[in-house]
This record gives C-alpha cells, sequence and structure tokens, in this order.
C-alpha cells in the first residue's frame, strides 16, 4: 500500500556555532533539501550549487532523525 510522501518527511531547524539551516529530510531514506541557511553563498560558490553530504548541518540533521549518535549542533523540530 502506498503511504503519503509528507509522512516520511521531517522538517527541522538546525543551529551550529557558525551556521543556520532550515532542512526537510526524508526518514526513510535520508535524502535532504536545504530550505535556507546562512552559508548558502558559501556552498554554492565553492561546492557546487548543493549541500555536500559532509556539511555539520547535514550531518547533525541525520544524526538526530536516526538516533545513532548524538548531535554536535542543536536540532530542533518544526511544526
Amino acid at each position: 500500500m502506498l503511504q503519503p510522501v509528507e509522512a516520511n518527511l521531517v522538517r527541522l531547524a538546525v543551529v551550529t556555532r557558525r551556521t543556520k539551516a532550515l532542512v526537510i529530510l526524508n526518514s526513510e531514506n535520508f535524502h535532504y533539501r536545504v530550505v535556507d541557511c546562512s552559508r548558502k553563498h558559501f556552498c554554492k560558490v565553492y561546492v557546487s550549487k548543493n549541500c555536500p553530504p559532509y556539511c555539520p548541518v547535514i550531518v547533525a540533521a541525520k544524526d538526530f532523525v536516526s538516533g545513532r549518535r548524538e548531535p554536535k549542533a542543536e536540532v530542533s523540530v518544526l511544526d
């Protein structure tokens, strides 16, 4: 049976020492989309127009959703 796509999406606000970002993460397959980030101009210029998977914001969001370890950033769920 098909499940609605919205059921797997988690909306997160991630704050690190230098970066603040809003991320939508699929909790099933961990695909992500960054809605807004304070360092987006840096990443667009130096890292091929997308947030890399090793970005501290993305790593913290995946850690928070998967529960595999404590995120190194402050992560909160948005409604």
